[in-house]
């Protein structure tokens, strides 16, 4: 059930903050204007991202740079797959640049307020355990 919250946690940080990150673009006329539209397709490629990112958590590897470079190639080939297919973007170098750019400024958000989420909660841990040893000794 973590490995799942983590996932919806995960998910719902992308889309909030490549959304952050479209408006910024979009503010300076980068990309369109910002639909309805637009943001259910940024959802539907928030959740296919994270069902391949599963994929790939699925595969025996051990090497964490590797894992993390699968990641974000699949990021990056989602965005770039379904940014054509949903045609939220004019399909040009110069558009997938800057879908390139937010997809790996949007996954390196991600990585860093999962780690300092999974931190707090070991930081949280340790001191239940701590107290609990102190207890132990008290008594």
């Amino acid at each position: 059930m973590k490995e799942l919250m983590r996932y919806i946690a995960a998910s719902c940080i992308s889309f909030t903050f490549s959304t952050i990150f479209y408006l910024f673009f979009s503010f300076h006329n980068v990309f369109p204007s910002l639909t309805e539209q637009i943001v259910v397709n940024m959802l539907v490629i928030s959740i296919a991202i994270i069902v391949l990112i599963y994929l790939v958590h699925l595969s025996p590897l051990d090497n964490l740079y590797l894992l993390r470079l699968l990641e974000l190639t699949s990021v990056l080939f989602v965005l770039v797959f379904a940014g054509r297919f949903f045609t939220i973007y004019p399909f040009t170098p110069y558009y997938t640049f800057f879908v390139v750019v937010i997809g790996i400024l949007t996954y390196i958000v991600v990585i860093i307020v999962i780690f300092i989420g999974e931190q707090a909660s070991a930081s949280r841990i340790n001191k239940v355990i701590q107290k609990r040893k102190m207890e132990g000794v008290n008594e």
